[in-house]
């Protein structure tokens, strides 16, 4: 049986050029040989998942550090429902 490679055919179906081989066996085994083009959709949503993987480690790493940042902020903020006293106006370490 007759395995063709790649075959080139002019506007009148005649052979310009052909690449084939002899292959004796069953059908099964000469199946598709996969390459680059046949698993690009694979590794690119594999690299599309790791990229997010990454992107999330990254923005929970950083809610980590502005966590304990955005606590301390609180702390020394004023209460607008809190009426200002002359204390907590004049002693700077009444805040603290």
């Amino acid at each position: 049986m007759k395995v063709y490679k790649k075959i080139i055919l002019n506007k009148n179906d005649e052979i310009i050029y052909e690449d084939s081989y002899d292959y004796e066996g069953h059908w099964s085994f000469c199946g598709i040989h996969y390459d680059f083009k046949s698993t690009r959709g694979a590794k690119a949503m594999e690299k599309k998942a790791k990229r997010e993987k990454k992107l999330a480690e990254r923005r929970a790493k950083r809610q980590a550090k502005l966590g304990n940042k955005k606590d301390d902020e609180n702390l020394n903020k004023i209460k607008v429902d809190e009426p200002l006293s002359l204390d907590f106006i004049t002693n700077p370490d009444k805040g603290k």
